[in-house]
């Protein structure tokens, strides 16, 4: 894929989550099951993104961290605080890269193979953020927050397939979904004028940049990827959504 096919790719996750923040009562399970599906996606290309050995292994762990982590905010909100669930999925998926390094029968590459499994382990953690924010919000009320955030990302994506150079694109799309996430924040949610504008700027910033770094590699361009391209940005921007619900808004 290319850069103006990756980019829908992020802005349609971002949209699904979007849409998923708006289904009410069933929100938290479904934020849950779009966090998975959006761990496997990342699990699944992230070894060829980094062009690690062992694509198998890592392959497991990182998945399976962003897959236990969605299932651990969905079924046991009561028995295990969400941030505290979150910390432990991630050591132990940190562990679950280092048990992978010493299973490997070649150790070619050692470094960088645990390094860059460690790595996609934590992307893949975080994107748990959104299960965390969304369960929160659905007991707060707070569910049009995180759909503001979700579409300003949108914009962010989907400009990014504007065939112009790079940094004018980045501004030109950091912007409209910055404006985007602040109307709908102020409208939808009733958040003042200048915090929504800041969630909106973090958020289009975080989301763009993300972009930028994934979409460097050597390989983004191929198509297996290039589903990390796209998926990553939508991952890491959860943090955001997690902390401006944590805002005394």
């Amino acid at each position: 894929m290319t850069a103006p096919e990756r980019a829908p790719l992020g802005a349609a996750l971002a949209l699904l989550l979007a849409l998923v923040s708006l289904t009410g009562a069933l929100s938290p399970i479904l934020m849950s099951a779009a966090v998975a599906a959006m761990a496997v996606l990342i699990g699944i290309a992230w070894p060829a993104l980094l062009e690690l050995p062992s694509a198998t292994g890592t392959r497991i762990v990182v998945a399976g961290t962003g897959v236990v982590g969605a299932l651990v905010t969905a079924i046991a909100p009561e028995r295990i605080a969400p941030l505290s669930g979150l910390v432990m999925v991630c050591a132990i998926g940190v562990f679950g890269a280092f048990v992978h390094q010493m299973l490997r029968r070649h150790r070619r590459e050692l470094t960088a193979s645990l390094t860059g499994t460690v790595a996609g382990v934590l992307v893949a953690g975080i994107s748990t953020c959104w299960a965390i924010a969304q369960a929160s919000a659905a007991a707060d009320g707070g569910s049009a927050v995180l759909t503001a955030i979700a579409a300003g990302l949108a914009a962010v994506l989907l400009l990014n397939a504007v065939p112009v150079p790079v940094l004018p694109r980045l501004a030109v799309a950091v912007l409209v979904g910055a404006a985007v996430t602040t109307a709908m924040a102020a409208v939808l949610a009733g958040i003042a004028l200048p915090v929504a504008a800041g969630i909106g700027l973090v958020s289009a910033i975080g989301g763009g940049s993300a972009h930028l770094l994934v979409g460097s590699s050597l390989t983004a361009r191929d198509a297996v990827p290039s589903l990390a391209v796209g998926a990553v940005p939508v991952a890491t921007v959860g943090v955001v959504a997690h902390l401006a619900l944590a805002l005394p808004l």
